[in-house]
């Protein structure tokens, strides 16, 4: 009697080291139960810039209210977005596409695109009637920001592709601060400007004599087939790894946001002064419409940037790190 209790409880034994051994192991060691308990408790550090970036996301910040499913920041700086990136601080952020390949470089490749989220946003204003084309600017002074970085090599590309040169047929006088420009064009001291959205809008709001005499991105499409792909949304190489299911659910997440954007402008821009992201609501109204917001994912990403990254590094290595970004600096799902 004795051995069949032996027998019997080494059988027992044996089915219950089976049954635990059959169930999935991650590389970790953890179960695959045990890691999908993980993935959906994760609250993912996400950060976004006031203005086009924001407007994107305006819907998730405001649904988070409620849900808590992200942990939000609403920055007015890209050097804040970083030094949230570099120092693991955030996980996901939207920025600027030449940032985004700029950390690429920065942090040893531990960095992906994961979404496009917006075209060009930069505009030729006018106090007047006299410019309707490129060509038009030639013996004309512009006033405009960002010299050093993104806005000035667009401007300059797009002038040297009309037949112009900048400083000799175009001068250009450079402003540091968007809305210390938007103030001047505002106030009638300057003609010509090139202006954000939705520093443009504050404008126009402001200055009924202003209008939109030319839409860079426009511009752009017709001098290179393409669009100015400026803002998109890149995350960790390791927090991709380790949360793959959270990086899929916040993209849907984006991808319904920026479609409430658009087809609801209005609760949009409500959503965006009720948080901060655009400084009222009739502002948000005018401004929204013309920041170009998009949402391209997967394999469609490098397509869609890979010719506006090319023209900045070839007017500056160093607006893109130094070098073209690598095929892994995509991430296609």
């Amino acid at each position: 009697m004795k051995k069949l209790l032996l027998i019997l409880l080494s059988v027992f034994a044996l089915l219950a080291f089976a049954a635990c051994s059959s169930e999935p192991v991650n590389d970790n060691g953890a179960n695959q139960d045990e890691q999908n308990v993980q993935e959906e408790a994760i609250t993912p550090s996400v950060m976004t810039l006031k203005g086009p970036t924001g407007v994107a996301m305006a819907k998730m910040i405001d649904d988070n209210e409620t849900t808590g499913k992200y942990d939000f920041s609403l920055v007015g700086s890209p050097d804040e977005i970083v030094s949230a990136i570099s120092s693991g601080e955030a996980d996901i952020a939207a920025m600027p596409t030449n940032l985004a390949a700029k950390l690429y470089a920065k942090n040893e490749g531990d960095l992906q695109m994961i979404s496009v989220i917006a075209d060009g946003s930069l505009y030729i204003l006018e106090n007047g009637e006299t410019i309707n084309s490129l060509a038009d600017l030639q013996g004309k002074t512009i006033y405009a920001t960002g010299q050093g970085s993104n806005p000035q090599y667009i401007l300059e590309y797009l002038l040297n592709s009309a037949g112009l040169t900048p400083g000799e047929d175009v001068e250009i006088i450079y402003r540091s601060e968007h809305a210390e420009l938007a103030t001047l064009m505002a106030s009638g001291d300057v003609d010509i400007a090139m202006l954000p959205e939705p520093n443009v809008s504050v404008v126009l709001t402001k200055n009924d004599q202003i209008r939109v005499a030319l839409d860079l991105n426009e511009e752009w499409n017709n001098a290179t087939g393409g669009n100015l792909t400026m803002s998109c949304v890149a995350a960790t190489k390791t927090f991709i790894a380790e949360h793959p299911q959270a990086v899929a659910d916040f993209l849907a997440d984006l991808q319904q946001s920026i479609t409430f954007a658009l087809d609801d402008v209005s609760s949009t821009a409500a959503l965006c002064a009720k948080h901060g992201i655009i400084e009222n609501e009739a502002v948000g109204e005018i401004s929204i419409p013309k920041m170009g917001l998009t949402y391209v994912d997967g394999a469609d990403i490098e397509p869609a940037v890979s010719g506006y990254l090319t023209m900045l590094f070839e007017a500056d290595p160093s607006s893109v790190g130094g070098a073209m970004p690598a095929e892994d600096f995509y991430y296609l799902k």
